[in-house]
């Protein structure tokens, strides 16, 4: 007699937490150590679901810079135009590795084999054309771990440096990548109209009616706020999900394929 042999089955899933969840972006160097630990606890909780179902869930974490990049940054950029970055580099970087490694930090707390992943060490813009080289991130997702991947400061080949937003991450690795889920976790409940209702759903149909609705954020941001979010994943024709990270499970909802918020395609 033969034996049954369960074929285990691999879900593979990004997922941006907006920095604005895990910080109070206008008090530099926060934390919402709440936020943090229930997001590591829902990331746990859904890889322990996967495994009951013979399933295993790989991903990929995005983390935006929050109230450690953003007020850094600002102090060497000015209308787009940097200065002093001779220390100013180097003072983005550290801040970013410093946020970076709380995150870690806490997912081990939680047993998730998180590792860091830093893109001002090899993320380029060529141009508008981000190079980026995706061969050691899915060598460590072969091997169980899950990349933590954070917004930075990068160079860029017009001779001059860049802004590498977690926004820009999320659809890079999506199209490249082509998980099932993309997530992408905001402090509102998806993309919203002027009377403050969720657009279900954005299409080639009624994106113009939609960038209507979109402003800046007025928070300490220097990535462009909700416009570069839908706009990133729209162009490059990405199928991404933003949602409100701040609700308690949500970020398990996400990873568990249930349907919340903007759908993107």
């Amino acid at each position: 007699k033969y034996k049954k042999i369960k074929l285990l089955i691999f879900m593979f899933g990004i997922l941006k937490l907006g920095g604005s969840i895990l910080c109070n972006k206008d008090i530099p160097y926060s934390i919402n150590w709440d936020n943090l630990n229930r997001i590591s606890m829902e990331i746990k909780q859904s890889i322990e679901e996967y495994s009951k179902k013979n399933e295993k869930l790989d991903l990929i974490i995005i983390h935006g810079g929050g109230s450690f990049g953003h007020p850094v940054a600002k102090k060497y950029i000015n209308k787009n135009e940097f200065r002093n970055m001779d220390i100013g580099f180097w003072d983005i970087q550290k801040s970013m590795r410093k946020f970076n490694n709380i995150v870690i930090d806490a997912l081990h707390e939680y047993d998730i084999p998180a590792v860091s992943i830093q893109p001002s060490s090899f993320v380029a813009f060529n141009g508008n054309d981000i190079h980026f080289d995706t061969y050691v991130i899915e060598g460590m997702l072969k091997r169980g771990l899950i990349p933590v991947i954070h917004g930075d400061i990068i160079l860029s080949n017009g001779g001059d440096y860049r802004i590498f937003s977690g926004d820009h991450a999320l659809p890079y690795l999506s199209k490249k990548l082509k998980p099932d889920l993309s997530l992408h976790s905001s402090d509102v409940d998806g993309v919203l109209d002027f009377k403050n209702r969720v657009i279900k759903h954005i299409t080639s149909e009624n994106i113009n009616e939609v960038l209507k609705y979109l402003s800046p954020s007025k928070k300490e941001d220097v990535t462009g706020g909700m416009y570069l979010k839908v706009m990133e994943a729209y162009k490059l024709g990405v199928r991404t999900i933003i949602f409100n990270g701040n609700k308690k499970g949500n970020i398990y909802k996400g990873l568990m394929g249930e349907d919340i918020g903007t759908k993107i395609n």
